[in-house]
């Protein structure tokens, strides 16, 4: 599959967190021979190893490319596997200073392929966004901008999403906002679902588009709505990714903080 994988596992994919059907047991004759089958599986995951050490090296050669034409969401760490084992990933809680994540971001970036953001819930989603934000203008004068696409991850729930922010570095001149563009609003109790019908509608239309949320849950809202558009145009061969910004917007008669989300289409085929 092109780019960061959508999800963890393959359910119904209407439905990030569902659980396919675990099936009958095993018979007794698989368990007979276990020491074969758990030689086999080191030598799998020792294989793979290997494979993302290697990619890793192409990743850094082609990180400053750009998306190409027909498979720009295969940029950047595309593949890297999630979990704990991933040797390019920064973890964010709830208590995360997003100053501090972005400076690590920033630097990690600098010289290597950007990393892999893990998030589990609300309050940490909004972190990982808000360093992101920040980790960009780190990077300005370095003429690198920074890209994320959602991927659902296993263990998560509609309450409590898990969630990886797949990177990608770029040279900011070509990831310049777009003029005119439609701006989504996304509150706190938008249904990401909902969002991404409508964002899927517009970037099947070739249509400049953009999210904006203001606070943690609608932060987060956006993010998952950008999962699960991704979702949405897999059968149309094509991907997203977004670059956040933070912006001031009107509301109330008064001026608030809110971040906006800057969506760019990638061709598959």
């Amino acid at each position: 599959m092109p780019g960061p994988e959508r999800r963890a596992h393959e359910g119904d994919k209407r439905h990030p967190y569902s659980r396919p059907d675990a099936g009958p047991p095993a018979p007794a004759s698989s368990i007979l021979d276990a020491a074969t089958q758990a030689a086999i599986q080191a030598a799998a995951e020792a294989a793979a190893r290997a494979a993302i050490a290697a990619q890793q090296h192409r990743a850094a050669a082609a990180a400053m490319a750009g998306p190409q034409a027909g498979g720009g969401a295969a940029a950047g760490i595309a593949g890297l596997p999630q979990g704990p084992g991933m040797p390019n990933f920064v973890k964010v809680s709830g208590e995360s200073d997003p100053r501090k994540v972005a400076g690590k971001l920033a630097h990690t970036c600098r010289d290597n392929p950007a990393p892999a953001m893990l998030t589990i819930g609300t309050k940490c989603i909004n972190q990982a966004v808000k360093a992101i934000c920040i980790a960009r203008g780190y990077l300005a004068e370095q003429q690198i901008e920074l890209t994320f696409q959602t991927a659902f991850r296993e263990g998560g729930t509609p309450d409590r999403p898990s969630v990886a922010l797949y990177l990608s570095k770029h040279p900011n001149s070509r990831w310049v906002a777009m003029q005119g563009a439609v701006e989504l609003a996304v509150s706190g109790t938008s249904q990401p679902t909902v969002v991404a019908g409508a964002l899927a509608s517009r970037c099947r239309e070739d249509a400049a588009v953009c999210l904006v949320g203001i606070g943690m849950d609608a932060v987060s809202n956006a993010v998952m709505a950008i999962g699960q558009t991704r979702l949405y145009l897999e059968q149309d061969g094509k991907d997203i990714r977004a670059w956040p910004e933070f912006v001031k917007v009107q509301k109330a008669g008064g001026e608030l903080n809110a971040i906006k989300f800057h969506i760019h289409v990638d061709r598959l085929r």
